[in-house]
């Protein structure tokens, strides 16, 4: 990501957290309900009691609330371009870990990666960015990643956000691992895909 793009995505989150405080709309999520409903999707992606998880984009920690809420403990660390998202999250949920940092600059393993949101956002050179995303997210994993995107039959790409073709992005991911479920009857105009190690 080219620092213009940094620069007006974190001007985008920050104008809405001034506006929003702790509120779903600050991540630029319609409302909590289909939050949620992204985060039971990722959820299901494996047993994640008690494993590692880096959620990537993770905002204002809204993910790791979700894990309390339903009582999965989990090891969590949550990563986030927009200090700010940072710096609220942390106050938030001060027994999880939020560091300021993009996927590419990570070098530890977690047993499961997530992000939920974190490849909508229009960029420059865009597919190319976010596939090179996925193939990191991929590595960083041990034992499996889960992420969304936006679903081009039904969410038109604008200057906000980019959205993709389920194939081409489920075949893309098949040259990474054999092992990718595609999950897309939650809400039109997403969907989330698992990929795993073995």
């Amino acid at each position: 990501m080219n620092n213009d793009d940094q620069k007006r995505i974190t001007g985008f989150y920050e104008e809405a957290l001034n506006t929003y405080g702790n509120d779903a709309r600050s991540v630029h999520w319609a409302d909590a309900k289909t939050q949620h409903i992204r985060f039971e999707v990722l959820s299901k992606a494996a047993d994640l009691n008690n494993k590692s998880i880096l959620d990537v984009g993770c905002g204002l920690g809204d993910l790791y609330k979700f894990f309390t809420s339903k009582e999965i403990p989990v090891d969590y660390t949550g990563i986030d371009i927009v200090s700010a998202f940072i710096d609220r999250a942390q106050e938030r949920f001060p027994d999880a870990t939020f560091r300021a940092e993009d996927i590419f600059s990570v070098n530890e393993q977690y047993d499961y990666v997530l992000a939920s949101g974190a490849l909508n956002v229009t960029v420059a050179g865009g597919k190319q960015h976010y596939f090179s995303m996925i193939k990191k997210m991929f590595e960083c994993s041990k034992k499996g990643l889960a992420f969304n995107m936006l679903n081009e039959a039904a969410h038109s790409n604008n200057e906000t956000y980019v959205s993709y073709n389920i194939d081409e992005v489920a075949a893309y991911c098949k040259t990474l691992t054999d092992n990718v479920v595609v999950v897309a009857d939650y809400l039109l105009w997403d969907f989330t895909v698992y990929m795993y190690k073995e």
